[in-house]
C-alpha cells in the first residue's frame, strides 16, 4: 500500500510540474510577443536616429477625400484651382492615421525632430500647415512641399530616418542616405500607383493602413 501511495505521489508530482512549466513556457512566449508588439519602428530603437521625417497624403493624412474635392471641383490636376481646393480641404476631410500618429508621439517623447515633406503644391499650403501643426504638434516650419522630389531635402534636413508609403518615398530616403520605413496604404485610398511593399527590402510598418 505505502509502494502505491509513493508511486500515485510520484506521477502526481510529476504531472503538477509538467503543468507548472508549461505555464511558465506559455507565460514567457506571452511577454515576447508584447515586446515586439511594442517596437513601432526601428527608427525608435536606433540610437543613432535623432532626426525623421514623414511624407503626408497615404503615410500621416488618409487625404483621398480632399483629393476628391480637388477632382470634383474641374479644375486640372495640378494647377494652382486644384491644389489650393486640395489644401484647404483636409481640416475638414482628412484624417490623422492612427499607428502613423503614435509613431509620432514616441519620436517626440525621445526628443527627436520631426518633419513633414510633402509632394503636393504649396498653394493655400498655410491651411495644412496649421491643420498639421495643431492635430500632431510639429511645427510649421517643419512643414515642407516639395513637387519635385524629396532627396534633398531630405539630405539638407539631415534626416536619418523617412517614413513614406509609396515606392518613391523608399526612393528617395534611400539616395538621401536615411532609413526608407513603409507605412502601409489604406486599401480605401484613391492613388493606386507607385505601391510595392517591401521592393526595396525597406521595414514595413505592421497594421498601418489606417
Amino acid at each position: 500500500m505505502n509502494k502505491f501511495k509513493i508511486l500515485f505521489v510520484g506521477i502526481w508530482l510529476f504531472l503538477w510540474g509538467c503543468a507548472t512549466q508549461t505555464q511558465q513556457v506559455q507565460f514567457s512566449k506571452s511577454q515576447s510577443i508584447t515586446q515586439t508588439q511594442e517596437v513601432l519602428s526601428p527608427a525608435l530603437t536606433d540610437p543613432k536616429v535623432k532626426e525623421v521625417g514623414f511624407d503626408i497624403d497615404d503615410t500621416v493624412l488618409f487625404s483621398s477625400p480632399a483629393f476628391e474635392r480637388g477632382f470634383a471641383s474641374g479644375n486640372p490636376y495640378g494647377s494652382d484651382e486644384f491644389w489650393a481646393i486640395v489644401n484647404s480641404s483636409d481640416k475638414g476631410v482628412s484624417k490623422i492615421k492612427q499607428k502613423t500618429r503614435k509613431i509620432i508621439e514616441e519620436h517626440l517623447k525621445r526628443g527627436h525632430k520631426v518633419y513633414f515633406i510633402t509632394a503636393r503644391r504649396d498653394v493655400e499650403g498655410e491651411k495644412l500647415k496649421e491643420f498639421l501643426s495643431r492635430e500632431l504638434g510639429i511645427p510649421k516650419q517643419n512643414i515642407f512641399f516639395a513637387p519635385h522630389g524629396k532627396t534633398q531635402l531630405i539630405k539638407q534636413l539631415g534626416i536619418d530616418a523617412f517614413y513614406g508609403d509609396s515606392d518613391s518615398d523608399m526612393r528617395y530616403a534611400i539616395e538621401a542616405g536615411a532609413m526608407p520605413i513603409r507605412i502601409l496604404r489604406s486599401p480605401k485610398s484613391s492613388y493606386k500607383r507607385s505601391y510595392n511593399p517591401g521592393s526595396f527590402d525597406e521595414f514595413i510598418i505592421p497594421d498601418s493602413e489606417e
